[in-house]
C-alpha cells in the first residue's frame, strides 16, 4: 500500500477502484490526497537507540568501514553488519578474518508510527571489555 501511495503523490493522483465481492455486490473504494497523507504519516520515523555489546569472530572485512561479526559457528548463528564511521579506525585495528572481537555498539532501530522495525544498524562505538570466563566445577 505504501510503494502505491508514494507513487500515486509522485503524480498528484487519486485512485477509484470497483470489484465485485464474494456476495456479488460491487464494492469501490478511493484513495485520495487525505489517505495518501495518512499513509505518509503512518510511514514516518522516530529512532529508538541502545548500546550493546557484540562478540563473535570476523568473516567479512570491507575498507570502507563495514565489519561483519558472526556470534556463533553454527550456519543460522546471527551475524551483524557493524559499521565504523570513520574507516581509518578500523584500518588501525589491522583486523583479521577469523579474529575474535568483542565491540560496542550502536543499535539504532528506526521505527514507524505503528511500532514497526523499518531499519537497523549498528554503529562501532568502541571495544568492549571481553566477558571473564565462568568458573567450570571439576
Amino acid at each position: 500500500m505504501e510503494a502505491l501511495a508514494r507513487a500515486l503523490s509522485k503524480y498528484r493522483l487519486d485512485l477509484g477502484m470497483t470489484w465485485y465481492a464474494a456476495d456479488g455486490g460491487m464494492r469501490r473504494a478511493r484513495l485520495t490526497e487525505r489517505g495518501r497523507r495518512h499513509v505518509e504519516r503512518l510511514r514516518e520515523t522516530r529512532n529508538r537507540d541502545q548500546v550493546i555489546t557484540i562478540s563473535g569472530r570476523i568473516t567479512e572485512l570491507r575498507e570502507s568501514g563495514w565489519v561483519k561479526v558472526k556470534t556463533g559457528t553454527a550456519k543460522n548463528a546471527p551475524a551483524y553488519d557493524v559499521h565504523f564511521e570513520v574507516p581509518e579506525e578500523l584500518l588501525r585495528m589491522r583486523p583479521g578474518l577469523g579474529d575474535n572481537v568483542h565491540f560496542r555498539v550502536r543499535f539504532r532501530q528506526r521505527l514507524d508510527s505503528v511500532g514497526i522495525a523499518r531499519s537497523t544498524e549498528y554503529t562501532y562505538l568502541g571495544p568492549a571489555a571481553e566477558q571473564p570466563p565462568l568458573p567450570v566445577a571439576p
